[in-house]
């Protein structure tokens, strides 16, 4: 029986969040990248995502998976909102690379868990690098060892289908 699920994919600034969706879909992606003004994230990168990223892909038995991104930034918080309606469940995408995003993460988790209470899974990207593992990831998000955490490298494609498939997973799982 094909079902048709929302997940949202979310997380700081610079997470990999647009690249992520980008990558997995398999249909052309929708983005609203705009060039970036403020200074601090301009030296990182020249644009950023202000409304939404999207994308779709079939999995299994006929199911398919719509993707929405989020902006990272919090003066798009209401996209977060917005995005996050009838969501089946989220990724939330942390750069296991910049354990300073990890604070900010933190508080951004904590506010998008409070929209729904639904499965996500914490990816930690750009596990190809030097950085962080998903335990000290799970640590410093204070998360209890039940959370799943994966890594991912948002550039490679087997890699963010695992991410999304797994999810699927855990919410057809209960």
């Amino acid at each position: 029986m094909s079902k048709l699920y929302k997940l949202v994919v979310t997380g700081t600034f610079n997470a990999g969040k647009t690249t992520f969706v980008k990558t997995v879909t398999e249909t052309e992606p929708v983005n609203t990248d705009k060039a970036s003004h403020n200074p601090a994230e301009k030296k990182i990168k020249g644009a950023t995502t202000v409304a939404l990223d999207y994308g779709r892909i079939k999995i299994s038995q006929g199911s398919a998976v719509h993707l929405f991104g989020t902006p990272g930034q919090d003066r798009f918080d209401f996209m977060r909102d917005i995005l996050a309606q009838d969501m089946h469940g989220f990724i939330f995408l942390v750069d296991s690379t910049d354990r300073r995003s990890l604070e900010q993460a933190t508080a951004l988790l904590a506010a998008f868990k409070k929209h729904k209470n639904v499965p996500f899974l914490l990816a930690a990207n750009k596990a190809d690098r030097q950085g962080l593992s998903g335990e000290e990831i799970r640590q410093a998000l204070k998360l209890p060892a039940k959370q799943p955490v994966m890594p991912c490298i948002a550039t490679n494609k087997a890699s963010a289908r695992a991410v999304v498939e797994r999810l699927v997973a855990l919410i057809e799982g209960g």
